[in-house]
């Protein structure tokens, strides 16, 4: 039997209420703090990017390695001070290196541990960054004339001296802010981030002079680039020369399995058996391909998912393709701002009423719990309306009323699943998913892709900030052509819709053999019809009671009664969804005549056209399915309507499937007593 993920795993406890803040690492306080680094490394995953900065790092500081400047790139929140403070810790305890580093490696290190400055740009000390980082080397006084009666530069030959051959580890951290903050202070005629642009250089060509020096720098780039323009030269000079000087890493590969790896090491405390997620990996990949060979999407290969999930488990594999489409948002932070997310996605798993989750994807995302929203509102916050119309609203959005009546939750799985799609607020930006990727990445044990195909036909009709362009469906801040049609459709006045219907019955009914009517009059008015002349087809609205008491009445005083033949229905309901059906026939012909050819909702609206005029015509079909026909009661021989019914519903077409050919037959058959035949007879004679 298939574990579930809450049977499979156990998630750590800070899930229940996980803040972006805990994962907030200050460089220098984290380095005293952290103990010998053993809790810090039994909680971290080392990634691709630590590997190659702790290997390069540990051998510079050895004099084994020729690179000795260090740029780490990644957005804000994307793992570069994490990774700092693991590559201080080791410099700082050789005992735990062999727990961390590949035994290779740590053979080849000669050092027990390094000088560590650690500097962060947030901080403001008042001799500087360069006073600074020479005191937490040990040279408080050679670097005092630099600063105690005012910022002077560093040159490089000063640093030479203060660092010497010793092995010494230096890191610089958020230094955008001290920059901005140092570009507003005028010192003859420059400011004083010229003066640390000018010492940092110098720094850093000094390191490479000095075999066993290490310098490890965040990257520059950020919202701080174009605050004004002395802080654009500055932080611009000093990416050229880190630049010209160092390598570059990135600490985390978020298109990659490493950030799988990461929420695992931080987020769940126990993971299942490798059998038990190769027999879920194994029910997935059959599930797929059920759904391919139904037609349903084309797939990659059963092994290629197989072993998408193994590595994935226990995310879905869609996890970072649906990340990828917001991390670059601004503002996002991309590890910590992950970190959140997840953790919030994982209490809407452990807390959901229903076990029945084998892989978390965003699907599951409980957007009625109060952080859960705010999370969507702090990434994508012009959404939160269409959340709470559309989604989640405490059992009354579009998609829980529509679960509630499919009793199923399918509709709010492809409306959460869509939104997570949509939180991309880069201009041009891809955002949502086709029919075929949103079957694929719902597709699991026990779910049948007809159940989301159901309900994404009926949330194109119902959902306010559902859009479909270029056969991706996504959630927009802006209400839908649904939304469009919907309020259009009550604002049509009631006789602009009894003319609609008149007319297109006139034109259904329209005879042309003449052999059963000779005209149509749609929804008359009874004082009006003359049965004097020819044989007329009238078409009266079901009321619910067939034959109805007004039209009993008008038929008992006719003296012409052969001329009379009903067309009407039985259920007062049907005929009120045919209005409705016109309605919205009505409104979407009202809005596109306002698009053009290369409208963002033309070809939708077109398409919605068609749709609507085959819903209507179903409507109509099965409501006006009924004939009453003058006839000798068999009982007390008393001249009445009698009444059959159409079979399958009225036609509506032409020539052998046109409705007047349909009733034609109809009324020549024996279900009608052979009232056409018996009629023409009557004619003959």
């Amino acid at each position: 039997m298939l574990q579930t993920v809450k049977q499979a795993c156990k998630f750590n406890p800070v899930i229940s209420d996980y803040r972006m803040s805990q994962g907030v690492e200050n460089l220098s306080d984290l380095i005293t703090d952290e103990g010998d680094g053993r809790e810090f490394f039994s909680r971290n995953f080392v990634t691709k990017g630590m590997e190659q900065l702790f290997k390069e790092g540990m051998l510079r500081l050895s004099g084994k390695s020729d690179q000795a400047v260090f740029e780490l790139t990644q957005a804000m929140g994307g793992g570069k001070t994490h990774m700092m403070i693991a590559l201080g810790l080791l410099a700082k305890h050789p005992h735990i290196r062999p727990e961390v580093l590949p035994e290779e490696l740590n053979n080849r290190l000669n050092f027990s541990n390094a000088r560590i400055a650690a500097f962060n740009g947030r901080n403001t000390p008042d001799n500087y960054i360069w006073g600074d980082i020479a005191t937490q080397l040990g040279a408080a006084e050679a670097i005092k004339e630099h600063w105690v009666n005012g910022p002077k530069a560093v040159d490089q030959k000063k640093w030479m001296d203060i660092i010497g051959d010793i092995p010494t580890l230096i890191m610089i951290d958020e230094l955008p802010p001290y920059l901005d903050n140092a570009s507003t202070q005028v010192y003859g005629t420059g400011t004083l981030a010229n003066i640390i642009v000018y010492s940092l250089s110098n720094l850093m060509a000094a390191a490479l002079e000095l075999p066993n020096c290490c310098i490890v720098i965040a990257n520059l780039s950020g919202s701080y680039g174009n605050t004004t323009k002395a802080l654009s030269d500055a932080v611009s000079n000093l990416q050229q020369e880190t630049r010209r000087q160092s390598m570059t890493i990135t600490p985390v590969q978020l298109s990659g399995n490493e950030i799988y790896d990461i929420l695992k090491k931080r987020l769940i405390d126990v993971m299942p058996s490798d059998s038990v997620i190769s027999e879920i990996a194994e029910a997935y990949a059959q599930q797929i391909k059920k759904a391919e060979d139904g037609g349903y999407i084309v797939a990659s290969s059963i092994e290629q998912i197989s072993e998408q999930i193994r590595e994935t488990y226990p995310f879905h594999p869609s996890f970072k393709h649906l990340v990828a489409l917001f991390k670059e948002n601004e503002g996002f932070r991309q590890t910590r701002g992950l970190m959140q997310f997840t953790a919030r996605l994982l209490k809407s798993v452990d807390e959901r009423k229903t076990d029945d989750v084998f892989l978390i994807g965003t699907q599951y995302l409980n957007l009625n719990d109060d952080q859960v929203k705010d999370e969507i509102d702090r990434i994508s916050p012009k959404l939160i309306p269409a959340v709470t119309r559309d989604i989640a609203d405490k059992g009354n959005a579009i998609a829980e009323t529509l679960d509630d009546e499919l009793e199923t939750d399918a509709a709010q799985q492809v409306m959460t699943l869509l939104l997570a799609s949509s939180l991309s607020r880069a201009v041009g930006g891809r955002i949502g998913l086709s029919q075929s990727e949103i079957i694929e990445f719902l597709a699991a044990p026990n779910r049948n892709p007809d159940e989301f195909l159901t309900v994404i036909d009926k949330l194109r009709e119902q959902a306010w900030y559902l859009h479909r362009e270029d056969q991706r469906y996504f959630i927009k801040e802006t209400e839908n052509l649904s939304r469009q049609i919907e309020r259009n459709a009550k604002d049509i006045p009631q006789p602009k819709i009894d003319s609609a219907l008149s007319n297109r019955l006139t034109g259904i009914l329209q005879p042309h053999s003449k052999n059963v009517y000779l005209d149509v009059n749609v929804l008359p008015r009874m004082s009006e019809l003359n049965l004097r002349g020819s044989r007329v087809l009238i078409v009266i609205k079901p009321d619910g009671k067939v034959p109805s008491d007004e039209l009993n009445n008008f038929f008992e005083f006719q003296q012409e009664k052969n001329n009379l033949l009903v067309l009407t229905g039985q259920d007062s309901l049907m005929a009120d969804a045919v209005e409705d059906r016109l309605r919205e026939l009505y409104a979407i012909e009202q809005i596109s005549r306002n698009l053009k050819s290369g409208d963002t909702l033309y070809e939708e609206a077109r398409d919605r056209r068609e749709e609507a005029e085959s819903r209507f015509n179903k409507a109509l079909s099965g409501a006006y399915n009924t004939i009453l026909f003058p006839g000798i009661d068999e009982i007390d021989g008393a001249e009445r309507f009698l009444k059959v019914t159409i079979d399958n519903g009225l036609r509506i077409g032409t020539g052998d499937q046109s409705a007047e050919k349909q009733i034609e037959d109809l009324m020549a058959s024996p279900r009608a007593n052979y009232k056409l035949a018996a009629d023409l007879k009557d004619e003959l004679c």
